[in-house]
C-alpha cells in the first residue's frame, strides 16, 4: 500500500511517505510559513520515494483538534491532492495518533490548546473512552489506574506515581496506526476536520482582563 501522510496540527509540520514498509518522512519546525513549506516538502518526499501522487492509495490528513490555522491548511492540501488525482482521504484524530505513538494500552492525552486550555482523552486498551473534550488546566483530574499521560504539555502535570511522556503527532504514525484500527474513507467534498472548541481566540478585551486579572 502507498500512502501519504499530513500533520499540520501544530508548529511542527510532519509529512510521510510509505510504499509498503518503506517510510520517507521529514518533520520541520514552522512558526509560521505552513501554507508555503507543506507543499514542496510533500512534493521531496515523493520524488524521494519514487511514488507518483496518482498511484497512492489515499491520502491521511490530522484532522484535530489542534491550532485552527495549520488544520485548515493541512486538510486543504489533503483535499486540492486528492481532487487533483482522485485520490480518497482518510481524517484521522491528532490525539488518537499521539495515544498509539505512546506505545502503551491505557493513557490520558492532554494537548495544549492555549488559552489556559487542554484538549484530552483517555484510552483504555488501545481504544478512545468517551470523547475529546476541551478543559481548563485547573480543573484536569486524572483516573488513579492509568499511569501514563502523553502529549505536548503532560510534562505540566507530573504527579506522583505518573510517567509523562512528550509526544506530538508524527505522519509516519498516522500511517501505522492504520495497520491496528481502521477509519472512515473519506471524499474530498466530505473532509472536514475536528475542532472541540468553537472558539479559537481570545478577544481584546478578554486578553486585557487576563493579563490584569
Amino acid at each position: 500500500m502507498k500512502y501519504l501522510a499530513i500533520d499540520t496540527s501544530n508548529a511542527l509540520v510532519s509529512v510521510s511517505v510509505a510504499d509498503g514498509e518503506r517510510f520517507f518522512s521529514e518533520t520541520l519546525l514552522l512558526v509560521n510559513g505552513h501554507s508555503e513549506e507543506t507543499l514542496p516538502l510533500i512534493q521531496r518526499l515523493l520524488a524521494q520515494s519514487g511514488v507518483f501522487a496518482p498511484q497512492l492509495d489515499a491520502i491521511i490528513y490530522g484532522q484535530g483538534p489542534g491550532a485552527f490555522t495549520g488544520l485548515r491548511i493541512g486538510c486543504g492540501i489533503a483535499q486540492g491532492l486528492a481532487l487533483a488525482y482522485s485520490l480518497p482521504l482518510i481524517p484521522v484524530p491528532t490525539l488518537d495518533v499521539i495515544a498509539f505513538q505512546s506505545g502503551v494500552a491505557d493513557v490520558i492525552v492532554v494537548m495544549d490548546a492555549r488559552m489556559g486550555e487542554v484538549y484530552t482523552a483517555e484510552y483504555r486498551a488501545g481504544k478512545i473512552v468517551g470523547d475529546i473534550t476541551l478543559q481548563k488546566r485547573a480543573d484536569l483530574s486524572f483516573p488513579e489506574d492509568i499511569v501514563v499521560l502523553a502529549g505536548d504539555c503532560a510534562q505540566e502535570f507530573e504527579l506522583p506515581g505518573k510517567t509523562s511522556l512528550y509526544l506530538r503527532p508524527e505522519a509516519a504514525s498516522y500511517i501505522r496506526l492504520l495497520q491496528h484500527r481502521a477509519y472512515p474513507v473519506v471524499s474530498p467534498d466530505e473532509a472536514g476536520l475536528l475542532y472541540v472548541r468553537d472558539k479559537v481566540a481570545l478577544t481584546a478585551a478578554e486578553q486585557y482582563a487576563r493579563k490584569h486579572a
